[in-house]
C-alpha cells in the first residue's frame, strides 16, 4: 500500500527494548466506546504503540489518541456524547426529494461535532503516525488516509469519511470522487497495518454478535439495512482473520455484541467492558504477556490462565450432521462425514477466532470457550 521502501515506522536511536507494534482499532458503532477501555487497559500495563490504524468509530477514537488526547480528557468528551449529537434528520431533504435525498441523517451536523470534539492536529504531526481508512464509492477500492498521496486532508473530513455509514450520512467528496465507510469492506484492516512492517499488532475486533434477533422489518426500514450491513462486516471480517491472523496478533474482542451499533445508554460500561477483555489478552496472549510492565497493577490477578487457545465443543444431541462446521473452519477443527460432526481440536491454538464454525450452525449445537 506504501511507495516507500523505507520502514513506515521510524526506529528511535539507541537499543530498542520492546517490539514495534502497531494498533489497529476496529469499526462497530457506539460499540466503539470500548476502544478507550483498551486504551486505559495499555496504558495500564505499560505496553506502548508505534502507530494506531482506526476504521469507523476506530479512526475517531484513534485520532484522538493519536492526536494526543490524554485518557481522561478521551473519557469526559464520550461521557457526554448523545444520540442528538451525531443525528439529525436530513427532514428538509426528504420532504423536497424523498427517496431521491442523499442520506437520513445531515452529515454537516455530524462533521460540526466532530470539529468540536478532534484535535486541530494534521496527518504528519500526531504524536504517533495514524491512518483510517474510506471505500472510494466509485471503484469499490480502499484507501487510507494517512499514507503518502493521502494525507494532505484534515483529521476531521479523513474521520468522516471512514464514519460515514451509506445512506445514515452523505459521502465524503474530494477530487470528483466520493469516499463512505471504511468498515464496509475491511472493518479490521489487520492486511494494511503488517504493511507498516510491525513486529507486533495489538487488534480490537467489534463484529461478533452475541445475540441474534430478527430485526424489526415491518415497522422500521433501518434496523434491516443495519443488520444487512452487520452480516457483510461478519463475513468479510471472517475471511480478513482467515488470512491474516497469526501468532504476532494478539486480537482483543470485548464482550459488547449484545449492544445495537448506535446504542448511547452506558457509555462507561463500554468503556469498562473494552479495558476488562484487553487486560485479559494482554496479560495471557504469548504475543504481549512479556510486555506486561513487572510493578503489581491493583485488582489484577497473576499468573494468569494462558488464552492462546479456544476450546471447541459440539453438542451430539442437538448436531444434525449438516458439515457446516467443517467448511467454514479454516483451521481443520471439525470433521463431518458420519451422521454427526467431531471435533479434531478440542485445544484450538490455531484457531483465528471468528466465530465463523458457531455463527454458521443452524442448529447452535457448537459453543467455544476461553475466549
Amino acid at each position: 500500500m506504501l511507495d516507500t521502501p523505507e520502514p513506515p515506522l521510524a526506529r528511535p536511536s539507541g537499543a530498542r527494548t520492546r517490539p514495534r507494534t502497531v494498533l489497529v482499532l476496529g469499526g462497530g458503532g457506539m460499540r466503539g466506546m470500548a476502544h478507550v477501555g483498551v486504551l486505559k487497559a495499555l496504558a495500564t500495563l505499560g505496553i506502548e504503540y508505534d502507530a494506531i490504524v482506526g476504521t469507523s468509530i476506530g479512526s475517531l477514537v484513534g485520532a484522538m489518541a493519536a492526536g494526543g488526547y490524554s485518557l481522561a480528557q478521551m473519557e469526559s468528551m464520550i461521557s457526554e456524547i448523545q444520540r442528538q449529537d451525531y443525528f439529525k434528520l436530513n427532514v428538509v431533504k426528504f420532504l423536497l426529494k424523498g427517496v431521491r435525498a442523499p442520506s437520513m441523517y445531515a452529515g454537516d451536523h455530524f462533521k460540526r461535532k466532530l470539529e468540536r470534539i478532534l484535535p486541530r492536529t494534521k496527518f504528519g504531526e500526531t504524536r504517533v503516525p495514524f491512518y483510517c481508512n474510506a471505500v472510494r464509492l466509485e471503484t469499490g477500492g480502499s484507501v487510507f488516509w494517512g499514507t503518502q498521496g493521502f494525507d494532505d486532508i484534515s483529521l476531521v473530513d479523513a474521520v468522516y469519511s471512514s464514519c460515514a455509514l451509506p445512506g445514515v450520512f452523505e459521502p465524503y467528496e474530494r477530487g470528483g470522487y466520493h469516499y463512505m465507510d471504511g468498515g464496509m469492506v475491511d472493518s479490521v484492516p489487520l492486511r494494511f497495518a503488517k504493511t507498516l512492517r510491525p513486529d507486533l499488532i495489538i487488534a480490537v475486533d467489534l463484529s461478533v454478535k452475541a445475540t441474534f434477533k430478527t430485526p424489526n422489518y415491518k415497522s422500521r426500514v433501518a434496523t434491516t439495512l443495519f443488520r444487512a450491513f452487520e452480516i457483510a462486516e461478519e463475513v468479510i471480517t471472517e475471511h480478513q482473520l482467515h488470512m491474516q491472523l497469526d501468532y504476532r496478533t494478539a486480537l482483543i474482542q470485548p464482550k459488547v455484541g449484545h449492544l445495537a451499533r448506535f446504542d448511547f445508554q452506558d457509555v462507561a460500561d463500554i468503556v469498562r467492558r473494552g479495558e476488562e477483555e484487553a487486560l485479559k489478552v494482554l496479560t495471557s496472549h504469548s504475543a504481549t504477556r512479556e510486555l506486561v510492565r513487572c510493578e503489581p497493577v491493583a485488582g489484577l490477578c497473576c499468573p494468569v490462565t494462558p488464552r492462546d487457545f479456544v476450546s471447541v465443543r459440539i453438542d451430539p444431541i442437538a448436531c444434525i450432521g449438516c458439515g457446516l462446521c467443517e467448511s467454514v473452519c479454516e483451521t481443520d477443527a471439525f470433521t463431518a462425514h458420519g451422521e454427526k460432526a467431531t471435533v479434531r481440536k478440542p485445544a484450538n491454538y490455531e484457531c483465528t477466532r471468528d466465530h465463523a464454525c458457531a455463527r454458521n450452525c443452524p442448529t447452535g449445537a457448537i459453543s467455544l470457550g476461553n475466549l
